[in-house]
């Protein structure tokens, strides 16, 4: 599926997605991504310590008002990712991959100070 809506300043623009992957920028992206209002991180495929840090430190740099967590699991599913989100003292929105995308693109075209991880895989 294809999205239409693009932010209208420097966010990272969210194509599409898929089976397994997200599309960023044109970019075809399989692992696991945090995305801020300025930029994107990806993170890998298991969250580990290192990427605890990246997402610890970038989301207190960032203070967003929403974290946006998709998966293809969607709601129930308490990953280590989102163990870890709800650490965080930030309201977190919890949904399927497709949604989450759609829920990214549209706040974040209306210029709101959110967060977003995403995990295609």
């Amino acid at each position: 599926m294809d999205l239409e809506l693009y932010p209208k300043n420097n966010a990272p623009q969210l194509d599409g997605y898929g089976e397994g992957y997200i599309k960023v920028s044109g970019n075809k992206i399989h692992n696991s991504v945090l995305f801020l209002s300025d930029k994107y991180i990806e993170l890998g495929k298991i969250l580990d310590e290192e990427h605890k840090i990246i997402i610890n430190r970038n989301i207190n740099q960032s203070l967003p008002e929403l974290i946006i967590y998709g998966s293809l699991k969607g709601l129930g599913y308490e990953s280590d990712t989102l163990k870890f989100l709800k650490t965080l003292s930030i309201p977190i929105e919890q949904m399927q991959i497709g949604p989450a995308c759609r829920t990214w693109s549209v706040l974040i075209g209306d210029g709101r100070s959110i967060a977003a991880i995403i995990e295609p895989g």
